[in-house]
This record gives structure tokens, sequence and C-alpha cells, in this order.
């Protein structure tokens, strides 16, 4: 690609700002934009690159836009750079360019684990001395992006099909289910598009389950099992366990233990040391907003978990009320139309959690119309007869939070900040 001004269109999201600096690194200049300052945003600035909050003149400079999938195409801006004739990419063909660079890509794809799969492997190799970059939709411990490594190691989103961008020499895939359905519309059209995505690599790394049966013919495929991880409970040699070659795992649950059983076999592959696997393993606290204790609330413990697809609820629900009973649940649905396809699992899910608070939803780039909101789930589980309330702001949520020992804030959009805020209040009081 030659070295020109590229425009980035939602610039400050966790994959934008990354690929911003990237390009910015490799000698091209960068200008953004986005609706409001963030950290990311913050970081950018810091790094010498330009961001409007609004249109103006700097946008007549580019020679090339990048959005983020979150834009759509009627929106203002878009229409307006084409008509300027400025050519429009999206953020996969973006990230696609850049995978050019690496000798090996390990994308890591799948419905659920993908950033932690793909942060485990990234901080394997990086501990074992490996020149290792990574693009990740989660904050990593010690972040890096140089075309001169080796390997590169990518979380590979099947929203919008954007995963077909990328030809990777290593595929790794945590599971298969229904998800992001406004773009796929059926089952077959899904595992179709994870059908492609694995027969581009090299080789192929597959947690074994029954939603990932389909990938079972192909070639070059290595079937991952957690159920032959050298776990410290059970690993012993006559008795005695052997310290340097057993696993303790900081991060809990059993959807981890698939995480991990994917990211150990994709590095011995590499040729990593089975002590420096289990060592980065060990240590390993995980990527933010995954069963992460946030701090208290006057007396009440806080903790913030990303799932927002049943499967992710049901597993870190799990984990966490066997540790924590008795805790407050608020659950923010993540988009309209995740929300309606996959109704029947969320009720199913939700329907015997106790302590259930359902709050007001996440739209992220979608319309009402697109499908259900969180008050309408609220009802439908009412007319269940679920114990539950909702919840439409955050002063609502902080007059419950007193009453129980933990709160647990569960979903993918702005909820963290509902439970910061709190926490915040809290110390100031």
């Amino acid at each position: 690609m030659e070295k020109k001004t590229i425009l980035f269109l939602g610039i400050g999201g966790v994959s934008m700002h990354q690929l911003a600096l990237a390009y910015k690194n490799l000698g091209f200049t960068v200008l953004g934009y986005d609706a409001k300052k963030s950290e990311y945003t913050n970081i950018l600035c810091e790094n010498g690159i330009r961001i409007t909050h609004r249109f103006n003149k700097d946008f007549l400079m580019a020679d090339l836009c990048i959005k983020t999938g979150a834009i759509k195409e009627d929106n203002k801006f878009v229409t307006a750079l084409k008509k300027l004739n400025i050519p429009i990419i999206d953020r996969a063909e973006a990230l696609s360019e850049l995978t050019k660079y690496f000798k090996t890509v390990i994308a890591v794809a799948g419905t659920h684990g993908k950033s932690t799969t793909a942060s485990l492997i990234y901080e394997i190799l990086r501990l074992d001395g490996k020149k290792v970059s990574c693009h990740i939709g989660a904050d990593v411990f010690a972040p890096r992006f140089n075309v001169e490594d080796e390997f590169l190691v990518v979380e590979a989103c099947e929203y919008n099909k954007s995963f077909l961008s990328l030809h990777p020499n290593i595929a790794v895939i945590t599971n298969v289910e229904a998800d992001h359905m406004e773009s796929y519309k059926t089952m077959f059209n899904l595992r179709s598009a994870f059908l492609t995505f694995a027969k581009r690599a090299d080789y192929r790394f597959v947690y074994n389950e029954p939603s990932t049966k389909f990938l079972n013919k192909l070639t070059n495929l290595n079937l991952v099992d957690y159920k032959n991880l050298n776990l410290a409970p059970y690993a012993s040699h006559a008795g005695n366990i052997i310290k340097d070659k057993i696993l303790k795992p900081q991060i809990k649950g059993e959807h981890n233990l698939k995480n991990i059983a994917l990211a150990v076999e994709v590095c011995k592959f590499l040729k990593v040391s089975e002590n420096n696997i289990n060592k980065a393993i060990n240590t390993f606290k995980g990527v933010p907003r995954r069963y992460e204790y946030l701090g208290r609330a006057n007396k009440t413990k806080i903790y913030i978990d990303y799932a927002h697809h049943p499967t992710e609820i049901k597993a870190f629900l799990n984990t966490f009320t066997s540790e924590e009973p008795n805790s407050l649940i608020v659950f923010q649905p993540h988009t309209y139309s995740r929300t309606k396809y996959l109704i029947n699992d969320f009720l199913s899910v939700l329907k015997d959690v106790k302590n259930l608070c359902i709050y007001k939803e996440y739209p992220a780039r979608e319309k009402k119309t697109d499908g259900y909101s969180a008050r309408e789930l609220y009802l439908m589980l009412k007319a269940e007869n679920v114990d539950v309330k909702y919840l439409a702001s955050r002063k609502a949520v902080q007059k419950l939070v007193d009453f129980y020992p933990s709160v647990a804030f569960v979903g993918a959009g702005d909820i963290n900040r509902v439970a910061l805020k709190i926490i915040k209040i809290a110390k100031n009081c």
C-alpha cells in the first residue's frame, strides 16, 4: 500500500486505535474521527495523531479512509467521502494488509473465547522470547505491533464476515455457535464462513466439541481437548507433583480450560518449551472484563464480565455464583438483533438466575427496529414468572448495590462504566 494520508472513521475503538498506531509506525500520515473522547483517543493524541470529533477540512487531505464496521454505508461522513471520490475500505481489509508483513500469522476465531485464547498465545510466545506482535480485541499485557517481527497473533472476528479478509498460516477455532445472525441468517451460512476461514490456513487447531464437528474432515487438523492438560490437582509422578510441569491457571471456569488447551497445543506446535508454556499460563491473569474484580462499593464487591451471548452468560454464572452466592446479577443486552435471534436461549439461561436485573440495552450499531430491547426481554422473563427487575439508569442500580455482598455486571456494552462509576461514588462519600 502506497504510504499516503489515511483517515480512520471510528478511530477510538480497541481494534481501530491499534490499526491507526500500526499504520502511523509504517510511515503513513494518520487522521482520525470519533464521536467522543476515550482512553484510546488520548493514547492516539499522545502519539501525535490528529483526532477530530466532527467533520472538518482535514478529511479532504485523505487519500484513503478506513472505517470501523459499526459505521454504516449510509453514514453522513461516508456519503460525503464518496462524493469526494476518496476510497473507503473496512477495518478488516486494513488489518489484512498489515498481516502481509509477517512470516507467521496465527488467527483465532470462534463465537466465544477469542480474546482470551489469542492473548494466551501471544503471552506464551512473548515470554518464550519470540519476536511476536498482536492485534487483539481486548487490552493485553505488553501489547506490541512491529512489522519486523516473525509472528502476528490476531483475533479474527466473524461479525459481518470480516475474518474472511484474513489468510492466516495457523487458524484457531474455539467454537461455532449462533451469533451475528443478522449477517448470516442461517447456521449453514455461518458454518460455511468458518469452513472457508479454516481452509485458508496451512494448519488448523480446533477445540473438539459438538459445535465444531463439521470441521473434522479438514486436513492438517489438530483436534484439542482440555482433558489432556496436565492440571495441578491431577498431575503426579509416583505420588509426587512435578511442580515445573503442571498447570495452575489463575483464570477460572471450564470455558477457560478450553482456551488454555488451544493455546498450549498451538505453542507446542511452534516449539515453545513446556516450562515456558506452563509459566506463562500460570501467571496469566486474563484480559479485562473477563471475571474481573473491580473493587468495592462500600462493603459490596464489584465484578465485571464481558459475557453477552447465552452460552457465555451460563459459563460465567456457573463459576461466579458458586464462589459468590447471593450476588446481584446485572445483565445488559448487547444489540437488538442478538436479543431477538437468541431470545429463547436468553430466556432459558436467565430464568433461573437469582437476584437478576436487566439493564437498558447497549444498541451499538443498531436501531430498535432491528430486534428486541432490554425492556422487552425483561417483560418476557416476567411473563414466565421470573423474579427480575428492569433498571434504566445507573442511579437505579446504585440503590440496590449495598443490599448484596457482591454484584456482577455482565455484558459487552457500557455496563463497565456503570460499575466503575458506582465504585467511584462510593469512595467519595
